[in-house]
This record gives structure tokens, sequence and C-alpha cells, in this order.
């Protein structure tokens, strides 16, 4: 596993939580060794940021633009070490984690052209370039931010720099993401929406590496009926542009229609926000026994499209009604308005929940047993098994287009065969 950050044993929520999922799931058929290629920021050396520098202009000079965030992780060492791990653990499988290591992927297949590749792409990353620049929204730099100079940060939310930079990251990002998909056996992403997107930018060969795989859910507790007396729950730190939005929305929604049934809050806040009546921030929750009581209804709304919505998936894995709107339900090829409801709707039943409630009610259970056929452990476990066994998806000898507009190249894959019986690296 080729990975650009430490993934915590105890990971709870986020990407990190995927990626501890991930680990066990592979970690049931195989043995596991990871690797991890550091950003520049990390090393923080004056070479390494060279390093970043010749890559961009060298994609600049191909005619194949590299991408901020996959120049970031060129570092002197990183595919030195990626060679001496796989000369000595000789993997069946290698498994990169994210469209920032797209070079690495690519070089694998190169040097090693036989070898067995997963490229995990989790969101789409050019498509979530369109959405940011499209909307006019910051950027947020995720775990990479405490990597990051804040003077750097702020320079590139600057409104025309952020603009010009997002247009040439969606992109350089797009051809990133078709070399992902030539180089690789298997691409996994996590939305149907995300992947129907990659595929349209690929060719027909190339199509059927693409894989939907959603994080998983484990259900605590069946789907029940709020008990009175009834109050709307949201969970989710200020730090993640996308609960920004939804909290900034919430509040305005109780200021302005004068809502009586409370809204608790929860999570981690950086900023300071206007008090409003019926609205409370409760801090970090100890635990989500906490914000999923039997009272609870969970407020699910997103204006950041991409990727899918794990909160939706928390909250029903509690037994906890989760609404909100068609883009908190995106990805996940479950649609009802009962509870992915349009703005008329929110706002009705946020005044008047009783109203709509027998119908939202029987929405939730057919969204749990949605999720449990679709999203459980055994569920998420059984697809990463299945990509694991070299020669199950991949492409027999196919010449494929290697990313680069207008450049056209081909990459030959060939499968090697290995006994489902022994125990894979």
């Amino acid at each position: 596993m080729v990975m650009t950050r430490d993934i915590p044993r105890a990971a709870s929520n986020g990407r990190e939580r995927t990626l501890r999922f991930i680990r066990e799931a592979i970690g049931m058929d195989a043995e596991v060794r990871e690797l991890k290629i550091r950003s520049v920021f990390e090393m923080g050396t004056l070479v390494s940021k060279l390093r970043a520098g010749l890559r961009i202009v060298e994609g600049m000079l191909a005619g194949k633009p590299c991408a901020l965030q996959v120049a970031m992780f060129a570092s002197g060492d990183g595919k030195r070490r990626l060679i001496e791990t796989i000369d000595e653990f000789k993997p069946d499988v290698i498994y990169f984690d994210g469209i920032r290591m797209v070079d690495y992927a690519a070089f694998v297949r190169r040097r090693y052209p036989s070898s067995h590749i997963i490229s995990d792409l989790d969101d789409l990353m050019s498509r979530r370039a369109h959405i940011l620049r499209t909307g006019n929204f910051p950027l947020s730099m995720g775990y990479l931010a405490k990597s990051i100079p804040t003077a750097v940060v702020s320079l590139i939310n600057l409104r025309l720099f952020r603009n010009l930079m997002l247009r040439y990251e969606e992109y350089a990002l797009k051809g990133h993401e078709r070399l992902a998909a030539a180089s690789s056996n298997a691409v996994t992403l996590v939305s149907t929406t995300d992947a129907d997107a990659l595929e349209r930018i690929l060719p027909a060969a190339m199509k059927k590496r693409v894989h939907v795989i959603a994080p998983p859910i484990d259900s605590v507790k069946p789907v029940m009926r709020p008990a009175d007396p009834v109050r709307f729950v949201f969970i989710g730190a200020d730090s993640q542009l996308q609960n920004r939005l939804a909290i900034q929305y919430l509040l305005a929604s109780w200021k302005q229609l004068e809502l009586r049934f409370p809204l608790v809050i929860y999570g981690r806040m950086s900023g300071q926000y206007e008090s409003v009546p019926n609205v409370t921030f409760a801090g970090f929750a100890t635990t989500l026994d906490d914000v999923y009581t039997p009272t609870s209804i969970a407020l699910c709304p997103t204006f950041l499209r991409g990727g899918i919505k794990s909160k939706v998936l928390e909250a029903i894995s509690f037994g906890c009604v989760p609404v909100g709107n068609d883009a908190a339900y995106e990805g996940l090829n479950f649609e009802d308005a009962a509870l992915a409801m349009d703005d008329a709707r929110l706002e009705r039943f946020l005044a008047n929940p009783d109203a709509d409630l027998n119908e939202v009610m029987a929405a939730a259970i057919r969204f749990s047993a949605f999720c449990e056929r679709n999203f459980s452990l055994p569920v998420f476990a059984r697809r990463w098994g299945d990509l694991l066994r070299p020669g199950v998806y991949a492409p027999k000898m196919e010449m494929n287009v290697v990313a680069g507009e207008g450049n056209l190249s081909a990459i030959s894959i060939d499968v090697v065969q290995h006994s489902t019986h022994a125990k894979q690296r």
C-alpha cells in the first residue's frame, strides 16, 4: 500500500476511516506492507521544492500539464524507496492511495509491466476542481493543511489566483485520471456519479477498469421513529468547507423561519457564529450516541457536490433518520424525495416534522435496507477482496491510451495469474 499519509489505527471519520477499513479488508486475505510518500512540504528541503517545480516545468514542456497536488509528491527519494520495497517484498498487488500517486503508478507500470496495480482515487479530483471553480468556493487543503504554510494557503485563495489555479488543476487532473486508468488494472471511486464522469473521458476499453466501492457502514441500531420531544442535529467540524456551508445555511434557516424545534450542532468550531434562538453549539461529541439519540433527526444538507457524504451513512447506521437535499444523496444510487428534499419541502419539514414523518420514516427504512445490502462491512471486504486477485478484472494485452491532450501512447497490461489459495502480498 503506497500512501500519502499515516493511517491511525483508531481513525473514526473521513478518508482516514475509509483507509483504515481498506487496510483491514485487504489484510484479511493478504500480508500488507505500507510505504508512505512524503509531500515537499513535509520534507521541507529546498531540493524537494525544486524537484516539484521541475516536475511542473517538465509537464508543460511535454504538453502534459502536471497538477500541483501531484507535483507536491515528486520527492527525490520516493521512487527509490518504492523500488527497494517492491524488490524486497515482491508484492502480488500494489495499491496507490489517490490521484496524487499517479506518477508512481505509471512508473511501476513501466518498470514492472506485469504488476497488478490498484489506484484508489476516492473522489474524482478534476470534478471537484470544476465544482470549486464554478461555485466560487475557497480551497481547503484537507490533511495537508498542517504542513503547508499559512501564507501559501492565503495566496492560493486570492480569487483571481484561485480560479486560474483551479482551471489549470481541472485540466491537468483529467490527464492524470486517464493515466491512472491506463496504468492500473483497477481504478476505484466512492461515488457512482464520479465514476460516470471518469468513464466519460476514458476510451471504451478502459471503462471496465472503473469500480465503485463506497465506505462501509456498521449498523449499530435499527431505524427508529424519533420520540418526543424531537430535536434536529448536525455533526461536522467547520474546518471542512462542506460543513461550514451547511452550518451557515442552517443558522440562516432557523433565524429567518423562526423555527421552534431545537437544533444542536456538534463538532469543533474554529469560526464565530451569531447566536440564534433554539440553536445550540454542543462542541465535540465524545460518543456518537450523544448525537444520534432516540429523539434526534439528523440534518445532512450539503452544498458541495463530489464524492459521497459519509454523515448520511453514519446517521442511518445509528438508526437516526438522515434528512438532506439531493446533493447529500449524490453518488449513493439511492433516490427518494422524502429524504433528499427540495428547498421548499425541507423548510416545511423543519417547521413541522410531524406532517411528513410517516413518509420520511418509510423512506428511511428503505434506505437502511439498501445500505445493508450495498455498504455493509462484509460487502466492502468482499469487493476489495475481488480486486486483490490478479486476473479477476485485469484486461489481457489491451493497448490503451495514456493521458495527455494530443499526445497518445500505449501501455500493455499483462495479466499475471496467481493461485487464489495462496496468501498474497
